[in-house]
């Protein structure tokens, strides 16, 4: 091992050397996070439609009658979202819609959960577009509403709140471009040190 004698103004040179290495990498790392999340970029449209149940309600029962309906919140979910449901929505669904999707994909993208203590069970649908997702989930709804009370006769009543129109849909995209800026900014960051480093240790100190 030679030693070697290290100046102050060698050690600011090593320093200046490193910090390049390490906000080029920065910048680099970061500029390819934010490149691959534009190309990757996607933009779903969720449309969500509530339906409920309701009996009678009447008489000493009533409170069990609710009781037992809420209860069964997670039945109705289930019933939303299997085949015989997407199956019988699909009939109705514009012929371009139908063309694009089968009776499995219409029922993977539908998604339906029971508010808890009501009698309420959201139903949402995730799709391209705002209008495919909105007649989607207005036809599986519609659908539903008379599928339930052939699975479960004591459902009683279905009410289908308002239909959903595309402009009602909520949009999202992913990847997000700031959070993979970020994420490459900080591997370029951690790289460039370690690369910056370990080349000043093996060049310059040993």
């Amino acid at each position: 091992m030679q030693n070697t004698k290290i100046s102050l103004k060698n050690i600011s040179k090593i320093i200046w050397h490193n910090i390049i290495v390490i906000v080029i990498a920065t910048l680099l790392f970061g500029l390819a996070g934010g490149l691959y999340a534009r190309h990757k970029r996607h933009t779903e449209f969720t449309s969500t439609r509530n339906l409920m149940t309701s009996s009678s309600y009447r008489g000493a029962s009533a409170n069990e009658e609710v009781q037992a309906n809420i209860n069964l919140g997670d039945t109705y979910a289930k019933i939303v979202e299997s085949k015989d449901v997407a199956q019988a929505a699909r009939k109705n669904l514009p012929k371009n819609i139908r063309k694009e999707y089968k009776v499995e994909q219409i029922s993977s993208m539908v998604k339906a959960h029971p508010v808890p203590q009501t009698t309420i069970v959201k139903v949402s649908v995730k799709a391209d577009t705002a209008k495919t997702s909105s007649k989607i989930v207005n036809t599986v709804t519609d659908a539903a509403a008379k599928e339930i009370p052939k699975k479960v006769p004591s459902a009683g009543e279905i009410s289908l709140f308002a239909k959903e129109t595309a402009a009602d849909a909520q949009s999202s995209t992913t990847p997000s471009t700031k959070k993979f800026i970020l994420i490459g900014a900080a591997v370029g960051f951690l790289l460039g040190m370690v690369v910056a480093f370990s080349v000043t240790t093996w060049t310059k100190l040993i």
